[in-house]
């Protein structure tokens, strides 16, 4: 079923020199007296948009509307049967040219569009179920990013609409050219790499949606990373060797370039079949220069290490035990994709990840490889 979920059937003329873009909404703030000059953080894309006499945007070779918030994790496929009008992502649910699969990655949450140089527009628009070119003029003018990018053939692009300061909420793109399908990836793996996309000075004076201690990092921090299986009762039991492990450094940054991976084994339990991994989780503690998970004096909660500690749990369902932040993925393996392939009920398959903090969140992209179709 999610193998047919990664599908789009619907048929669309081919474009003969694509590039495949991917789009993220990061303007998470509520509108209150603090924020109330800042634009609605709700959103139309226009790729080549062409406007009227007054510079209202009337059309576009590309329209993405309902550009919501992101959700906490970017499923490594698109959900094909989704009706929901708002989209945490762009093309999302959209019946757009997707995607091919790529050096074995499945790219169908990507967008096929004309490679070149283009006019990218974001026009700021109020919530409602109201497409875009159907609002009065004066809600269609609201423009805060209008800019030219030069997409090249068969490049892979995320983009992102991030607020690039605290203090004033200025909106800006960061578009990152990705380079996971370039590389000789081992199907043993599973990779991983860390941003902190945070604004200038969030630090400093942000405030987390939620007001749980230790959800604020430094900018300067170290992630280590931890295996767990995971018993009946939903407690979970640090993998042997795979404790407390240094992956490298989280600086908090806005550059565009690509960071590095890092890999854990797919089946970091020596006992596991090598088909399915068992019910398990990641887990990634954020210290600052000069802790480590040895002598980390920092508790989980009811503490606040003032941005020198946080933890982020990746999957499953039924855990126990408190951590600051809890991102949901593969309801058995998390970052680890378990499904139907082959003759096995339970397959789990290596992906490539990207976790992202943004402004007192974390959120997970993930990237799947190509898989053997079930057998029935």
């Amino acid at each position: 079923m999610m193998a047919g979920m990664a599908c789009r059937k619907t048929e669309y003329t081919t474009i003969a020199e694509p590039a495949y873009l991917r789009i993220f909404n990061n303007l998470d703030y509520k509108i209150s007296l603090d924020t109330k000059d800042a634009p609605q953080p709700f959103l139309t894309f226009l790729l080549d948009p062409e406007l009227d006499a007054a510079g209202i945007p009337v059309k576009a070779l590309i329209t993405g509307d309902y550009l919501d918030k992101r959700a906490p994790w970017a499923r490594p496929y698109p959900d094909a049967v989704n009706t929901t009008l708002f989209q945490t992502e762009y093309p999302g649910s959209a019946k757009v040219l997707a995607g091919p699969v790529l050096n074995g990655y499945d790219l169908s949450s990507w967008a096929q569009m004309p490679a070149g140089k283009h006019r990218v527009m974001f026009v700021s628009r109020p919530i409602s179920d109201v497409p875009f070119y159907e609002l009065p003029k004066d809600l269609r003018s609201h423009i805060i990013i209008d800019t030219t990018i030069e997409f090249a053939s068969r490049e892979v692009y995320t983009m992102h609409i991030l607020e690039k300061d605290a203090a004033t909420k200025t909106p800006g793109i960061y578009i990152r050219n990705e380079n996971f399908v370039k590389q000789p990836f081992s199907d043993s793996l599973v990779y991983v790499n860390f941003y902190n996309l945070s604004s200038v000075g969030y630090f400093e004076t942000g405030k987390p949606a939620n007001e749980l201690y230790n959800q604020k990092i430094r900018d300067t921090m170290n992630v280590y990373y931890t295996l767990n299986k995971m018993d009946n009762q939903g407690f979970a039991h640090p993998i042997t060797g795979h404790w407390g492990v240094l992956m490298g450094p989280v600086l908090r940054s806005q550059d565009p370039a690509v960071h590095p991976y890092y890999s854990f084994p797919l089946f970091g339990d020596t006992t596991a079949n090598k088909i399915y991994d068992g019910k398990a989780t990641q887990s990634f503690v954020f210290l600052s220069p000069g802790y480590s998970p040895a002598n980390n004096p920092f508790m989980q909660t009811g503490g606040d290490s003032r941005g020198n500690f946080s933890e982020l749990r990746v999957g499953t369902d039924g855990y126990r035990g408190d951590v600051a932040f809890s991102l949901p993925a593969d309801i058995l393996t998390g970052m680890v994709v378990t499904i139907r392939s082959g003759k096995y009920l339970n397959r789990s398959f290596a992906t490539i990840n990207t976790i992202e903090y943004v402004n007192g969140k974390f959120y997970l992209m993930t990237i799947q490889r190509k898989y053997e179709p079930p057998v029935y």
